[in-house]
Formats: C-alpha cells, structure tokens, sequence
C-alpha cells in the first residue's frame, strides 16, 4: 500500500516524463524519415481528403533521378508553419482560392492558369484515386519558390500526377 501511495503522489512526474520523452523521439522520427528540400519533392494538395502516403509511394514509384522522396501533404499539414508551403514544388488549388495563393504558384509548362487536373461538371479527373475533390474545378501548379523548378523534376512529378488515373 505504501509503494502505491508513493507511485501515486508522484504521478504527475512520470506522465511529463512520458510527454517529454514522446516529443523527443517524433523529433527524432522526423529527423530520421525526411530529407532536404533538394532530394525531395513536395506536392500540397488543398482538398477535403488527400490519401498522402498511398499518392506519395505511387509517386515514388516512377521518382526522378538524384532524389530520395515524394511527400504529399494537405494544406492543414501547413496550418502552423505558413512560410514552409512557398517552398513547396508542387500545387494541387481550386478554383476558389486561385487568388490566395498566386503569390507561391508558378505555370506549368506555359500555362499561366495552371493546368486543370479536375473537372466538377464532369467528375472527371487525374489522382481521383487519392484526393477527394470538392464541387469544383482544381487546377495543378508548380511552386514559385520550387528548388526543382530548374532539374526538371518538379515538372516530372507533375506529369506523373497528371497521369494517375
């Protein structure tokens, strides 16, 4: 009864312990499981639903030459590090929010309007396997702040998302 009661009245240091120790090591998973910005591309996609790990390992599938990873991330994945999504290479936007982030997307291939992967008037439309799509049109980019605007693989991962059916 005696050990319970000591175990007990020191309860509240062993649980922040426990909290302490379970952000150290996802500090030191993400440490671990990612890499630089030059050996990966990263696609943000703004819609409902986005099956990140099963586009990125699909994406990875036909990966261009020198990098390591493709992360696919929704924008909530952003809501707290704002200045990290100008950096991103590849766009998934509605038509609604177009405005809002001109300022980071850049054309693809010529196409200043970006490239429309979702049609909302026939459902149609490339990746429908990974992103549910709101009621209305999406258009791809590619990022303005893009380390791989000049290698070409932005552009590469782009096409392959294009391609996804």
């Amino acid at each position: 009864m005696r050990a319970l009661k000591n175990i007990l009245s020191q309860l509240h240091t062993f649980v922040l312990w426990l909290l302490a120790s379970a952000l150290f090591w996802g500090w030191i998973f993400t440490f671990v499981t990612d890499t630089s910005p030059e050996k990966k591309i990263t696609v943000y996609c703004d819609a409902p639903q986005v099956r990140d790990t099963a586009m990125a390992v699909a994406l990875e599938e036909h990966m261009p030459e020198g990098l390591r990873m493709v992360k696919v991330h929704a924008f909530s994945y952003v809501m707290f590090d704002v200045e990290s999504i100008d950096k991103g290479d590849v766009f998934i936007i509605p038509a609604s929010h177009l405005e809002d982030c001109a300022e980071f997307l850049a054309p693809v291939e010529g196409q200043a309007d970006g490239v429309k992967i979702y049609d909302a008037d026939t459902g149609r439309g490339a990746a429908t396997a990974y992103i549910q799509y709101a009621d209305e049109d999406y258009y791809l980019f590619l990022g303005s702040g893009s380390v791989h605007a000049q290698d070409g693989a932005a552009l590469a991962v782009a096409r392959e998302i294009l391609a996804m059916r």
